[in-house]
């Protein structure tokens, strides 16, 4: 696990050299172990590295036998001695002993195409000094992220985040009005948007080739696919089929030259995980949950069984209302803009606790979108049918400011910077869906190419890097994905019980009131917080002086609407809050780089 940066030109200008390494100290949280750097005139790459395998001989850039391929990876790639054995029968040896030294050989047997024989998480950057061809490329689901910008037409830079991409003195901080107006619906910037008009985030499955005197290209490479091809098999073939794809993820991730455990919440995929990890290793892991004075909220007792149940080392974070207002910094600081998921203030307590005694992590992340796992499902399944899907699924997916509360807090001027102002977003996603797959399938493939990766993964990534600890999911593999997406919505959501299929194969392995127990997500007391202990500090965020006066909202609106707070306006008033405490962080950070100028 690493973070990477770099910036190649693609003209006869040399690039600005220190912007890599620059970026890599910046992003020290993701590979605090090693630092390496190749630097031509025409092109640097940078990485800081975690080690996790080839503790000895896995240093970065890695290269091809002739020096003509350079490749920097943050992620891993779980089938690399596979990989190995396919390069040496075309007579190429991979030397050292990390997964990234087969990227180059493979590059070169297999050009662009490359990224289709990696099985794993990545965000991959191959420079090709024949051709000064730069390759960039993501996984296929977004688990690990890569964003660039062209600080001038002949210029490409790139970093595994986005603070780190903006020390480039080439870019500017310009805000995108649409990226905002995404931001508040969803609580999160889609992808390929990111907060800055001038900066872009790869999108999973995505290639992405810069070639000096031609246009940028891209490829996606993969896509989810829902379908009903499997609506007619018999149950005990697909459940055996699964339980040897989880079993074949599982084992696949477990890997590893340092200390490994997994997060554990009590819920079904973390503990399926658990109980799988441990079956197969043989011996405890250390498991890591929170919990919460608000009993609603509070999964420990069930995480705690659960670690009996498989015999792990188990540890416990208590989290209050101190704790988010510590976290709120640090999530914002971390994600590079605006992120208003307040349960990215669990996952943080969750890899700082991980980080005491363990490097990399299993999670049971990803299960949602493929197996019909969230509320929302059963809840578009019992609307009428009819109308606009895309607008009966907006309905029950924006969560952060309603369209009423928008159009009453933006400002004439705002608003009209906004293209086709008010926007559904979603409709231009259902529109790359196949109209005569039932619409819950739909509405998985969406949340799978958004929802997943845009905002579940992205607080996946950004927390646990946070404290240098590896996530890997191995519910997000592939060739997992590829099997359940043939299995029809019908026969995973099953009158009011979701993940049919999953709870089936979990029954061979946990205990009956684990698969029975009520879904509840990594959420945190936020109605009790925002009313008590953090009133305050929301309430003179938002309502100071360089709030009111930011322009995207009508001062008197804004002041009635925070005023006004209510339970049921938790999630709206926290997105207000998360947008504009990114703004004042930005402010304080240019405030202290100025000066250090000034007294430079």
């Amino acid at each position: 696990m690493c973070g990477i940066a770099g910036t190649v030109s693609l003209g006869h200008a040399p690039v600005h050299s220190p912007f890599a390494s620059d970026a890599c100290a910046a992003m020290a949280h993701r590979g605090p172990d090693e630092t390496g750097t190749h630097v031509t005139p025409e092109a640097v790459l940078a990485m800081c590295r975690l080690k996790i395998i080839g503790l000895h001989d896995g240093s970065q850039p890695v290269f091809s036998d002739d020096g003509t391929v350079v490749c920097v990876l943050n992620g891993e790639i779980y089938n690399h001695k596979e990989l190995r054995a396919f390069l040496a029968a075309r007579g190429r040896q991979v030397r050292g002993g990390s997964d990234a030294q087969v990227l180059p050989h493979l590059y070169q047997e297999l050009g662009e195409h490359f990224v289709e024989r990696l099985h794993g998480m990545f965000a991959v950057a191959v420079y090709d000094t024949r051709d000064g061809r730069l390759v960039l490329a993501t996984d296929r689901v977004g688990k690990k992220p890569l964003f660039y910008t062209r600080p001038t037409a002949d210029s490409v830079a790139f970093a595994s985040e986005l603070p780190a991409l903006m020390l480039h003195p080439g870019v500017r901080e310009d805000t995108d009005p649409v990226a905002i107006d995404q931001y508040l619906s969803y609580r999160v910037v889609p992808a390929p948007h990111t907060i800055y008009r001038q900066v872009r985030r790869l999108e999973p499955a995505t290639t992405l080739v810069f070639e000096p005197g031609r246009p940028e290209r891209s490829r996606r490479y993969w896509r989810f696919e829902f379908t009903a091809e499997l609506a007619d098999t018999p149950q005990a073939e697909i459940d055996d089929r699964l339980d040897a794809l989880l079993q074949q993820a599982v084992r696949d991730r477990l890997e590893s030259e340092v200390p490994l455990g997994a997060m554990l919440s009590g819920g079904l995929d973390s503990s399926l995980v658990v109980a799988m990890a441990t079956r197969q290793l043989g011996r405890p892991i250390h498991t890591f949950s929170v919990g919460f004075e608000h009993a609603a909220f509070d999964e420990s007792v069930h995480a705690r069984a659960v670690a009996e149940h498989c015999g792990t080392r188990h540890h416990v974070y208590r989290i209050g209302a101190q704790d988010a207002k510590e976290a709120v910094d640090t999530i914002l600081t971390h994600m590079g803009e605006p992120y208003a998921f307040p349960s990215a203030i669990a996952a943080s307590c969750m890899y700082k606790l991980a980080k005491e005694h363990v490097t990399v992590v299993l999670t049971g992340d990803g299960a949602d979108e493929i197996f019909c796992g969230y509320g929302r499902y059963q809840r578009l399944r019992d609307l009428a049918d009819g109308g606009d899907l895309a607008d009966r699924y907006e309905g029950l997916l924006v969560d952060g400011v309603p369209h009423t509360l928008k159009n009453q807090l933006y400002s004439a001027d705002f608003a009209a910077r906004i293209p086709g102002h008010p926007r559904n977003y979603l409709r231009a996603r259902f529109d790359r869906t196949d109209p005569s797959v039932p619409d819950l399938d739909r509405a998985m493939q969406v949340d799978s190419g958004f929802w997943l990766s845009d905002a579940q993964l992205v607080k996946i990534d950004r927390m646990s890097m946070a404290h240098s600890v590896e996530p890997r999911s191995p519910l997000l593999d592939h060739r997992l994905i590829d099997y359940v997406t043939r299995i029809p919505a019908s026969r995973k959501l099953v009158g009011a019980r979701e993940k049919v299929p999953l709870k089936r194969v979990a029954a061979r392995y946990l205990p009956r009131q684990v698969l029975d127990r009520r879904k509840q997500e990594l959420a945190v007391p936020l109605e009790s917080w925002l009313g008590t202990e953090l009133r305050s500090t929301i309430t003179d965020t938002l309502l100071s002086e360089a709030s009111l006066e930011r322009g995207y909202f009508r001062p008197d609106a804004l002041r009635s609407a925070v005023r006004a707070f209510q339970p049921g306006h938790s999630y709206a008033l926290w997105t207000l809050f998360m947008l504009e405490r990114w703004h004042q962080l930005q402010e304080d950070s240019t405030a202290r780089e100025v000066a250090a100028a000034a007294h430079a």
